[in-house]
């Protein structure tokens, strides 16, 4: 029993830490004396899902239990300015520093609110309900005069309530397919013209766009039934640009389509400057002077056609567009930085496969800023939101962050000289979850830092990255536990390829003993980058395997071929091998966890060998061909794209490969497995709750050992669910290890 209550302790331990929101975490205020910062605790989640997507508030589930903690700078006294309100997110300041704006559900539903300097509560801004989509949605968008804010809001016409069906009315859904040759034909659309493909859960997207004055809280309705994405003010303050999602090019391809709206916030009708736009639709740019809207192609993962990533600009008087790389094979896209402008608007900076680019905008000559660098530039230094880079000397040099290895740093550019000078590098891990900020008046830069025994932490340095100095302190006595160490190890597979590994020890870990071993697998990964990461992401909570003893492997897992299962089982067994040859690892001690496609991997690697002593698999796919072949509620089959050309990697329709979606599919070889099987799923997530029983069912018939968990108010991620779910879920992760990796079986490691 007091095995068992040392285990409860741990995860309690971790789960109740305080952490950094998955995104959108700080917002400095322009004098940089306040900083906000949104922080998020498992124990604050606790709301059933009414989807799988969203909280019964209308929130995003990725904010559950987020507050706002205000951090006096000077003296980095901070106060929780949000304390049990339920799920605070996305702080924004007022132009003059003198407000904060953000979305709460303390009254049951999304809205907004503001606070003031000098105010001990925030109040309430205005009644209207705001409908976020996505975690990476706008903020509230202040206008230039601080007098008003622009959001999303819930339509005024959606009424969302339970209905019981009529007892003499058909309840039926049609769905139809026509030819692959011919062209729909709708009352719509009478003309033929290709239709997009529209999903089923598109509802979601729809809102209005609406301004709220401040003072006041009326509300001023800008548009309506829209289905805004991206949403972004003009310098000037008298214009919302907005992009409007239309749909997916076809259910094979889904890339988004998207059309640029110009909405005057005097109220007159809104202007469509742009049609048929490829990209993802959050990620654009203002030029300074309010000419020019600039925006790259690359789309949404899972397009199967699309081309050459592109980079464009959109004139926001007649809506023509200018291929920036047309005549060049740079390619400039990158799906989570967007193009940024100079302050004169004569040049654009792109963040593209590891190099800092500059394109003179009037010639479309284009600049590797980093030609020679042997390190990647994963970040522009800029302040939160902005739509220019930040120039720490008047435009003479711009500040990157970058990456080497496991040495994370900021350099500084020269853009006449092309001199790069280091500021800071070292092991620490900056920024993992992209919190960075600096404030306009005093160039202060704000930003996270996490190692392998410390959870993320705001720092504040100057312009030059002297004096840091750490601002909040959120989990105090953990500084004084350290948690774990973590080692690089390299290794080669079968066929000669080189890989790269972490691994994570226990904080009391002896060198020379070997230990039990837990493989975290995810194909197409490189999570030997996670090896000085506090390790908390919400999935992996590896320290909760550590501190009960276990030493955790986080291989690369290169995935280049259309024979995953093949290529995953050389990349990972090969690793093992390495880590037994060290003498770290007991070979007869090995166990092997992974979530989603990494749940997967999981399912693969067990029908391949029979060295795990024990497996978990959570939100996993188990038979490529019935979730090929999965069909929505609503109608979509969103797994053909995903099967054929993305992370299934299969190359093609199941006709055209028959046999390698069999060769693929661990359902087909159940009767190899010979490693107990733990197979988590939440009720919620709609094409795992029959893959987790295919796999099930056919373990249970030829008499294998496995148990299935279904948490029936969870979705895809119940380790980041409900907090007595996730503290279930992890109960039943280190029983079952426990059980199977014991020296003394059905022993709990210390």
């Amino acid at each position: 029993m007091l095995k068992y209550t040392h285990m409860m302790e741990s995860i309690n331990d971790i789960l109740c830490l305080e952490l950094l929101s998955r995104s959108h975490s700080i917002a400095a205020s322009p004098d940089g004396n306040q900083l906000a910062v949104v922080v998020q605790n498992y124990r604050r989640h606790q709301a059933r899902r009414i989807s799988e997507r969203f909280l019964p508030t209308g929130l995003n589930k990725g904010f559950e239990g987020s507050e706002i903690w205000l951090v006096t700078v000077k003296n980095e006294e901070s106060r929780n300015l949000t304390p049990n309100w339920g799920t605070s997110y996305r702080p924004a300041w007022s132009p003059d520093g003198e407000k904060l704006a953000f979305y709460s559900d303390k009254h049951g539903k999304a809205q907004l609110w503001v606070w003031e300097r000098g105010e001990n509560e925030p109040r309430l801004a205005s009644e209207g309900t705001i409908r976020p989509f996505s975690q990476s949605g706008p903020p509230p968008l202040w206008t230039p005069d601080g007098t008003r804010i622009v959001v999303k809001l819930q339509p005024e016409t959606e009424v969302i309530e339970e209905t019981l069906p009529d007892r003499e009315a058909v309840s039926v859904k049609v769905f139809a397919s026509c030819a692959p040759k011919e062209t729909p034909i709708s009352k719509e659309n009478p003309e033929g013209e290709s239709e997009l493909w529209w999903p089923s859960w598109g509802h979601w997207f729809r809102s209005d766009v609406g301004v709220i004055t401040v003072a006041t809280g009326e509300v001023q309705t800008l548009a309506q039934g829209f289905h805004p994405f991206g949403l972004r003010l003009s310098p000037d303050g008298t214009t919302v640009g907005v992009v409007n999602f239309r749909g997916f090019e076809k259910l094979e391809n889904a890339q988004g389509v998207n059309e640029f709206y110009l909405f005057p916030l005097d109220g007159t009708p809104p202007k469509l400057i742009a049609d048929s736009l490829k990209f993802h639709g959050l990620l654009f740019s203002w030029s300074p002077d309010g000419r020019y809207i600039a925006y790259t192609t690359e789309g949404y993962p899972l397009s199967t056609e699309a081309s050459k990533p592109e980079l464009f600009l959109i004139s926001t008087v007649d809506g023509s567009q200018v291929n920036l790389t047309q005549n060049t094979d740079v390619e400039l896209a990158n799906s989570s930085h967007p193009p940024l402008w100079s302050s004169d608007s004569q040049h654009l900076f792109c963040l593209a496969q590891g190099h800092l680019w500059r394109i003179k905008v009037a010639s479309r000559v284009i600049e590797k800023l980093t030609d020679g660098f042997d390190r990647r530039a994963v970040r522009l230094v800029r302040q939160a939101e902005a739509d220019t880079v930040w120039s720490p000397d008047n435009t003479e040099s711009v500040s990157v962050q970058t990456l080497r290895g496991t040495e994370h740093g900021l350099h500084r550019i020269n853009l006449k000289t092309r001199k790069i000078t280091r500021l800071v590098e070292e092991t620490r891990v900056y920024n993992r979850k992209g919190n960075m900020d600096v404030a306009p008046q005093t160039g202060d830069i704000f930003y996270s830092v996490e190692d392998i025994s410390h959870p993320s932490e705001m720092w504040i340095a100057d312009a030059d990255f002297q004096n840091p100095r750490q601002l909040t302190r959120l989990n105090s006595g953990i500084e004084k536990a350290p948690l774990g160490t973590s080692q690089s190890i390299t290794w080669q597979t079968p066929v000669g390829k080189q890989l790269r590994g972490a691994l994570l020890f226990p904080a009391d870990y002896v060198e020379g003993q070997s230990y039990p071993l837990i493989t975290q697998v995810y194909g197409g990964s490189f999570l030997s980058h996670r090896g000085n990461d506090f390790g908390t992401d919400g999935t992996g909570h590896n320290f909760l395997l550590t501190k009960q003893g276990y030493v955790v492997f986080l291989p690369d897992t290169p995935m280049e071929t259309n024979a995953p299962i093949q290529e995953l089982t050389e990349c990972v067994l090969s690793g093992i091998d390495a880590v037994v040859d060290m003498g770290i690892a007991d070979a007869k001690r090995l166990g092997v966890m992974g979530h989603s496609y990494g749940g997967y991997c999981v399912n693969t690697l067990i029908t391949q060998t029979s060295r795990f002593a024990a497996a978990v698999s959570s939100a996993s796919v188990s038979n490529l061909i019935s979730v090929y072949g999965y069909l929505t509620e609503g109608g979509d089959s969103p797994w053909i794209t995903w099967a054929e050309r993305s992370q299934g990697k299969m190359g093609g329709s199941l006709w055209e490969f028959r046999e390698r979606y069999i060769e693929n599919s661990p359902i087909f070889f159940l009767d190899k497995v010979e490693t107990p099987l733990l197979l988590i799923v939440g009720a919620l997530d709609d094409y795992a709750v029959p893959q987790a029983g295919e796999m099930f069912s056919g373990l249970r018939r030829l008499g294998k050992k496995a148990v299935l968990a279904r948490y029936e108010d969870e979705g895809h991620t119940p380790q980041q669910g409900r907090y007595p779910n996730v503290v279930d879920y992890w109960q039943r992760v280190l029983t079952w290890f426990g059980e199977h990796l014991s020296e003394s079986r059905g022993v709990i490691p210390q």
